[in-house]
């Protein structure tokens, strides 16, 4: 027995790092598994489960145990439960929202959602940060930054000079080699994309790009072709189901 183990141990200790890295996917797809079916999971959250493909899109973007990341935007929780259990116990996540969405936003909804998650310690390594989009803080301190649907927010309705700002506020807290990971709902020319909560990939490319970001790649994992981008994100025709452009861009180190 003795044998057995010291070979077994050689072996995972000399495995070829592709090998390594497809054993650390493997482990954070069994945790996000888990923490998707944990009992007391909010019941909001696994319609979203399908057409947001966490692990997927996790796993794209680089995410592994033991990473600092910051969920920006964070409302009411759904992607800050999956990140923890992304990164593991070692890992840790900031669950960023502003003051006033948690306390003005849907009559409270989002501040009760987030006490309820974080209640008894039962995501110990998420940290509530309460700031503003353009003062995120946290200094060179993030492995990861996520952006999930809500950069149109930024463009559509406080212009470029406010999206840059916001976007450089995300450069100066990553790590140098740090990832920013952005996911929106595909819009196209000629459309109300304010109104219809959308915006073009294009544009989001040219913004990263001037704050100074490398995009490495790009996903078409939660594209649909059934989405006509002539409907508001929240039409019950296209509802989470939405087609939606993955992009993984990194801080220069």
């Amino acid at each position: 027995m003795k044998l057995i183990f010291l070979i077994l141990t050689f072996v995972v200790l000399h495995l070829p790092a592709a090998a390594e890295s497809t054993l650390d996917a493997q482990a954070m797809q069994q945790r996000i598994l888990e923490q998707m079916q944990a009992a007391d999971r909010h019941k909001h959250d696994f319609p979203k489960d399908a057409h947001r493909k966490p692990f997927e899109t996790f796993d794209f973007l680089g995410l592994r145990a033991g990473m600092t990341v910051m969920d920006i935007g964070a409302y009411a929780g759904y992607s800050t439960e999956l990140l923890a259990a992304a990164v593991g116990p070692e890992g840790r996540v900031y669950s960023q929202n502003r003051e006033q969405v948690l306390t003005n936003y849907a009559d409270g909804y989002y501040e009760r959602t987030m006490n309820d998650r974080l209640a008894n310690s039962r995501l110990p390594n998420v940290v509530m940060h309460i700031r503003e989009y353009e003062n995120l803080e946290l200094d060179a301190q993030l492995d990861l930054a996520f952006l999930g649907n809500i950069v149109h927010d930024f463009h559509n309705r406080d212009g470029v000079p406010k999206t840059l700002e916001f976007l450089g506020s995300i450069y100066q807290a990553l790590k140098p080699g740090g990832i920013l990971g952005v996911v929106d709902h595909v819009g196209i020319a000629g459309q109300d994309n304010f109104e219809l909560h959308r915006i073009e990939p294009e544009l989001i490319r040219n913004l990263l790009q001037r704050s100074g970001f490398i995009i490495e790649a790009e996903s078409d994992l939660l594209a649909n072709s059934e989405d006509s981008h002539q409907v508001q994100v929240y039409s019950d025709t296209i509802y989470r189901r939405t087609d939606r452009f993955v992009i993984r861009a990194r801080k220069p180190k």
